[in-house]
């Protein structure tokens, strides 16, 4: 409800009919009107319709009251009703309606203070039809960020999306494979495993945490008043998006603040309405500061020069325009001006955000399927490479000799350290480590093929030096220390 204060300023002006009514009102209507917040969460389509229909009616020449009539009987929304119909009830009990918007929260500063000023000129209509004009701007910029935006969101909700499945149903089965070849494994690829049996075990608590974690990070950063200005920060040092958003805060101000002036309003009073319009932290900041500058006497021009990084907020040159329609005395026609070269920046910038962010998208996508391929690719191409060699650098078994069985008896038998043995078997024995190095030559400096295991059994088809050379399941050869094994049927 409005407050004491100002139903003692007003009922001073008010016909002695009107004071009973008013406190008639106050008394059945307090309940409502003291609520400390009224949630005007999807009403901003039926604010502007609000807004342009009051205007119309208002400029054919119906009443304030027979206006609100018409549109509280062709509004859907029932919350939109009831503040509607309280308007009504206020408007009848001798208040202005910027007072009763005020209350209702509808709609910010800048346009009740329009609607205000429109009151005190007899200008309403026409002060109504300024703001259906600024909506309509606003509408229009707010649906071209969003189709800007549509397609780099798309990309990354995709993305998440096949990150997820990917995570989920591919890697712990990669896992699986890459932990029988037993392989000295890249980092890469020891991440994916690790990722793989992670998400295998904990993914139905893991994800659903992750996105409301995501969630809230979200909602604290870019919406959270307190914290919001950490998102903001953020978003000007994105390429492209800064300047956007600089370009935004431009227009903005030249609209406002230039139909604020024209309308009639004081430039402090204007100047206040703007930061409360402006959602940006340093915007709203330095708006502030140039208010009290203003109250202390100061030019505009001249506080740019006293706000420290000014230039950063508000162009040099749009500051020398500023400068001039000050001394010149046709600011609020500048600043209009202003906000239509400003908007017209915005309308091309927004259209080149997507291309801007475009590459960005790619090329994260692109590191991000680099590193899952890497990570798949090396250690099979490791194994491929090692067979090869393996079979190339073995030691090729001497032809049988064919001899009579008569010579047999004649002829001795060999003594030398390299013994040929057909395809006997070993088993392997338990070694420090754990584990059995296979290699390419048989000694210490051969390159390692891959691991085997304590009581894995191979067949085997030489021996050379201490060292045996073992068939492996692939087929391929290599050569295992003789220490570490154990000779079956000897």
């Amino acid at each position: 409800m409005v407050s004491q204060r100002k139903v003692k300023k007003n009922t001073a002006t008010i016909l002695p009919a009107r004071v009973k009514a008013i406190k008639e009102y106050k008394t059945t209507h307090q309940k409502r009107f003291n609520l400390p917040f009224i949630s005007n969460f999807g009403l901003a389509a039926e604010k502007d319709y609000l807004i342009e229909n009051l205007s119309m009616l208002l400029l054919s020449g119906l009443d304030l009251l027979s206006s609100l009539d018409a549109i509280q009987s062709d509004i859907r929304s029932k919350k939109l009703k009831d503040i509607v119909s309280d308007l009504k009830g206020n408007i009848d009990a001798g208040f202005s309606l910027s007072q009763s918007l005020i209350e209702s929260k509808l709609f910010p500063e800048h346009i009740i203070s329009l609607i205000r000023i429109g009151e005190e000129t007899g200008k309403l209509a026409d002060n109504l039809k300024v703001i259906v004009i600024q909506q309509q701007k606003e509408r229009s910029f707010r649906s071209k960020v969003n189709s800007a935006m549509m397609y780099p969101v798309l990309v990354l909700v995709l993305t998440g999306v096949i990150g997820i499945g990917i995570s989920w149903f591919i890697l712990p089965r990669l896992a699986s494979v890459f932990n029988q070849l037993r392989l000295d494994l890249p980092f890469l690829t020891k991440v994916l495993i690790a990722t793989g049996k992670f998400i295998e075990v904990y993914g139905f608590i893991f994800f659903p945490i992750s996105i409301l974690f995501l969630l809230l990070i979200i909602y604290f950063v870019f919406i959270f008043y307190k914290t919001k200005f950490i998102g903001q920060y953020l978003l000007f040092k994105i390429p492209g998006v800064g300047k956007l958003i600089q370009q935004v805060q431009m227009a903005q101000l030249g609209y406002i603040l230039g139909t604020l002036l024209k309308a009639g309003l004081p430039i402090v009073n204007s100047i206040s309405s703007l930061a409360e319009a402006t959602t940006f932290y340093n915007y709203k900041k330095f708006f502030y500061f140039l208010q009290k500058s203003l109250e202390n006497g100061n030019s505009i021009y001249r506080t740019f020069g006293l706000y420290k990084n000014s230039d950063k907020l508000i162009t040099i040159p749009v500051q020398q325009m500023i400068g001039s329609a000050e001394k010149s005395g046709c600011l609020p026609e500048t600043l209009l001006k202003i906000g239509e070269i400003f908007e017209e920046k915005t309308e091309i910038s927004t259209k080149n955000l997507a291309i801007i962010l475009e590459p960005v998208l790619l090329i994260i996508i692109w590191l991000g399927v680099v590193a899952v391929a890497l990570a798949v690719i090396l250690p099979i191409y490791s194994l491929i490479g090692g067979l090869s060699q393996s079979s190339s650098t073995s030691t090729p078994l001497p032809p049988s000799p064919i001899i009579e069985i008569e010579e047999i008896a004649e002829q001795p038998l060999a003594t030398t350290t390299e013994n040929i043995i057909s395809l006997k078997k070993l088993k392997i024995k338990p070694t420090p480590v754990g584990y059995l190095n296979v290699r390419d030559n048989p000694n210490l400096n051969g390159r390692i093929l891959l691991r085997i295991y304590p009581d894995e059994i191979y067949e085997y088809q030489s021996e050379q030096a201490g060292w045996y050379e073992i068939i492996l399941p692939s087929a391929a050869t290599g050569w295992v220390f003789g220490d570490y094994v154990e000779l079956i049927n000897q």
